[in-house]
């Protein structure tokens, strides 16, 4: 009787979705980062994990509203940020991706000028990755998942990811040429990258897909 081993991919959403915009910038194809928001995830896996049925899920923000608040710049940033997050939403589904909506979409305070006295703003996620480890560990403890395949740079993770091989979970960690955390990389039984031109190629097969 063949033994069917459950794989669950817990992606990171932004920070993998800042590291594909890294590189699709610097190919040419986008002139900026908040241009990016759509990949082609199961190319880009299926040339790591060719023989295995993947279960992927991609942990972002809930609904983005506007931000009246903060100033013209902060507001037209969050509908760009919403519109995004549309597209990304729509693509994920195209590709039978799960999108889980564990975090919120938070405006702080940066460096005040000294010389004029304004104050900066800038978008943070909170919750996406206490979300993801939440479920890590869950579905370990649970016994609902037999091999691990984390997408995060975020050593946040780093308690959920020993929970789950105290729980004798296999760990696959991938990261991308050039920025592998060392530290997510030696608690995994296994370590894989992705290449920038295999990132370029699958944003251009999403791209032809959806346009």
């Amino acid at each position: 009787m063949e033994v069917i081993i459950k794989t669950i991919v817990y992606i990171d959403g932004q920070n993998f979705l800042y590291k594909i915009a890294e590189r699709v910038v610097a190919s040419g194809l986008a002139t900026n980062k908040q241009e990016v928001s759509f990949v082609d995830i199961p190319y880009l896996l299926s040339r790591i994990f060719s023989d295995e049925r993947l279960e992927i899920r991609y942990y972002g923000v809930a609904k983005i509203r506007q931000q009246k608040d903060y100033g013209e710049e902060i507001q037209k940033k969050s509908i760009q940020f919403a519109d995004n997050l549309r597209r990304m939403r729509s693509c994920l589904a195209k590709t039978g991706i799960e999108f889980r909506a564990t975090g919120v979409l938070k405006v702080r305070d940066r460096d005040e000028c000294k010389k004029c006295g304004a104050t900066d703003y800038k978008f943070q996620e909170k919750g996406v990755d206490v979300g993801l480890a939440v479920d890590m560990v869950s579905d370990s403890l649970r016994n609902q998942v037999d091999h691990i395949v984390l997408i995060s740079s975020d050593t946040d993770l780093v308690p959920a990811v020993k929970v789950a091989k105290e729980a004798g979970k296999l760990i696959t960690y991938v990261g991308f040429d050039n920025q592998i955390t060392r530290l997510l990389s030696s608690l995994a039984d296994s370590t894989h990258v992705i290449r920038s031109n295999e990132v370029v190629e699958a944003y251009r097969r999403m791209f032809d897909r959806i346009m």
